[in-house]
């Protein structure tokens, strides 16, 4: 299914419930770009990207949602985890990645989207990696409109 959406973008939200990718791929047309937000209330619903698809499209790189490719809403506290992302769903995106309580378990690899710049960041309570877990370069952020933070906010330790 590939998404054609107006400058700069569009947003999708989901109210709970999940985005089940189900084997399709989601992707955004050239010069197109998406927000997926995550919304509702606690309780027994997966507010995360599921499936065994893929995930294709840039953050948007300008307006209110600027730089932001999926976000969970901070109020959410239960049904926000994610496993196995990277794989299951395949995750082929540019922007933030902004999940504020979330555990978050990489076994495949993050890259960038088909129309988008190489530019990864992932915001999340915390994170394990497995197996071949690995995140593309960032190098190109400041084209998909995402400034990194400069100061250590938190560390990343990898764990044998």
């Amino acid at each position: 299914m590939t998404v054609t959406t107006a400058s700069p973008g569009s947003v999708l939200v989901i109210e709970n419930g999940q985005l089940d990718t189900n084997g399709v791929t989601l992707k955004t047309a050239a010069n197109s770009a998406l927000t997926i937000i995550f919304s509702g209330t606690a309780g027994s619903y997966t507010h995360a990207p599921t499936g065994g698809g893929t995930l294709d499209f840039p953050a948007p790189t300008s307006g209110t949602w600027q730089g932001i490719a999926i976000y969970q809403d901070p109020a959410l506290t239960t049904g926000v985890d994610i496993s196995a992302a990277g794989n299951s769903p395949t995750w082929d995106i540019t922007g933030v990645v902004y999940l504020p309580h979330s555990s978050v378990t990489f076994s495949g690899a993050v890259n960038k989207s088909s129309n988008g710049a190489s530019c990864f960041e992932l915001v999340v309570d915390n994170i394990t990696i497995n197996g071949t877990g690995r995140i593309l370069a960032h190098g190109g952020c400041a084209a998909a409109g995402v400034t990194l933070p400069t100061n250590n906010v938190g560390a990343i330790a990898l764990v044998k």
